[in-house]
């Protein structure tokens, strides 16, 4: 009489496979094992990715998907009124040096304008 078993000791006991499930109980203890057994991930291969611990100032929560893939929050939409998001940096507008009031209105006129043209102030409606 013969059988095959999942879990065995090859001759010379160099190799021991396990085809079953492996119980490790409470208590016991296993040498000889790397201290970091995870495999660094690639676009290839799963595994471990190192990472910093989060800080006060980081903003983006990521995910990982049953797919094993990290996944992050679309990036910022351009701001609207109503909605918070990214602005562009306005143009310079030069300090005034008007000297009546139809300059000084010409001066602020164009410093709305580059504002306008920045996402930092509503466009004016039609």
């Amino acid at each position: 009489m013969s059988y095959n078993t999942k879990n065995y000791t090859e001759q010379g006991g160099e190799k021991t496979v396990i085809g079953g499930t492996l119980e490790i109980k409470e208590g016991a203890s296993v040498t000889g094992l790397s201290a970091d057994p995870l495999l660094v991930a690639t676009e290839e291969t799963l595994g471990g990715v190192k990472a910093a611990a989060a800080g006060e100032d980081d903003t983006v929560e990521v995910k990982i998907g049953e797919d094993g893939k990290l996944y992050a929050p679309a990036y910022p939409t351009d701001a609207t009124e109503s909605v918070s998001g990214l602005v562009k940096m306005a143009a310079n507008q030069a300090d005034s040096i008007a000297e009546d009031t139809a300059t000084l209105v010409t001066d602020f006129n164009a410093l709305l304008a580059k504002l306008k043209a920045a996402g930092l102030m509503a466009a004016d409606e039609a």
